[in-house]
């Protein structure tokens, strides 16, 4: 690391990325204990534009170029879901830590390869689960511990999103094919899935129902019609580990999208909400009713997270939106190298969430409850 700084290769580092370039560039570029030494594209004309743009040192035309570099010590893999298992390969054979994106794998399969292929070389890697590094959500989830609704009896999650049912983006048309690894169940479902247990514990039984309701997608931009296989409506009821009921509709194709997290106990309630229908990205809400004695029927009002809970710039801050979490994210990921601590997601933590999701396909497929 030069000057204590952990040096960023970002593979899919390209202009024309527009998550790396609108959360991982910015935040690397406003983290002191990050910056951006190399970007890679599929061609060298694009890696060095891009390289220009972001004033990045270093332009490749390939993972493993970039990987093998002696002026990077962490690399980013921001690139499509069945491009990560190679590109992953070729960061963490050449010792490098690693920051993939959500999904870790096309499959589990390919997820467990990763891991163990990280554990092997030794390396910090963590998953772009960013729901975790929220202000907000780790605020509700230390509400919880300390009490404030009491016994947690219950949990509705309700995600809905726009895109994924009859109409999609042309950079992200591998959405509506089933088997490629990047649907509504691998993204908005392993998103949603991974926020909730982290908050209130682990699923111990569950049943769903996934259903696909547009057999067609339009291509946003072009009009082009495309075959659609991906499920756009899922739903999940189950059981947590602390006992309480976990019930969760996600879908795509709807016309208001939004996201609701709604944790009843008998002492009161949580709600977050954001407009987006990501859990993974705000702005969020976060409101709460506490009932005690002096208020036995308190009414729900709006919560404000302290400031404690933020750890990035407030130059991020104030951007909003996706940035934050990401941000949040990829500076405690470069103090766990810096310090060699373990505090972030891992891709072992990505291999349960992965595996939770084959769960949640078998209790379908089958019509079977599942014991976990």
């Amino acid at each position: 690391m030069s000057n204590n700084k952990v040096r960023v290769g970002i593979i899919g580092g390209s202009i024309n990325n527009g998550w790396a370039k609108g959360t991982h560039i910015p935040s690397i570029q406003q983290l002191p204990e990050l910056e951006l030494a190399a970007v890679s594209t599929s061609r060298m004309e694009s890696a060095e534009e891009s390289a220009r743009e972001f004033n990045a040192a270093h332009a490749f035309a390939n993972a493993n170029d970039l990987s093998q570099h002696s002026d990077v010590d962490m690399v980013v893999v921001s690139v499509k879901v069945v491009e990560h298992y190679d590109a992953v390969k070729a960061a963490a054979s050449a010792g490098k830590h690693v920051y993939s994106e959500w999904p870790l794998g096309s499959s589990t399969a390919e997820a467990i390869d990763m891991q163990k292929l990280a554990e092997a070389n030794h390396i910090h890697n963590t998953v772009g689960l960013q729901a975790r590094q929220a202000p907000e959500i780790n605020y509700l989830k230390d509400l919880i511990a300390e009490g404030y609704v009491g016994k947690v009896l219950s949990v509705n999650l309700r995600a809905y999103t726009e895109v994924m049912g009859g109409t999609g983006f042309s950079s992200s048309r591998y959405v509506f094919d089933k088997t490629a690894g990047g649907n509504l169940l691998a993204i908005y479902g392993g998103h949603s899935l991974d926020a909730l247990t982290y908050i209130l514990g682990d699923f111990t039984e569950l049943s769903a129902a996934l259903e696909n309701q547009y057999n067609q997608a339009e291509v946003i931009g072009t009009g082009e019609i495309v075959e659609k296989t991906s499920d756009d409506q899922i739903l999940i009821h189950g059981k947590l580990n602390s006992g309480a009921m976990a019930s969760v509709h996600i879908q795509g194709g709807v016309k208001q999208p939004g996201l609701y997290l709604e944790v009843y106990g008998d002492k009161g309630m949580l709600v977050l909400q954001n407009a987006k229908g990501s859990i993974q990205m705000g702005p969020y809400k976060l409101s709460g009713a506490h009932q005690t004695e002096e208020e036995p029927k308190a009414s729900l009002k709006e919560l404000t997270v302290p400031d404690s809970y933020r750890w990035v710039p407030d130059g991020i801050n104030n951007q909003g939106g996706p940035v934050i979490n990401v941000a949040q994210a990829l500076r405690k990921f470069a103090k766990d190298i810096q310090e060699g601590t373990f505090r972030m997601p891992t891709f072992a933590d990505a291999v349960k969430v992965h595996q939770l999701l084959d769960t949640i396909e078998k209790a379908a497929n089958t019509g079977e409850r599942q014991y976990l």
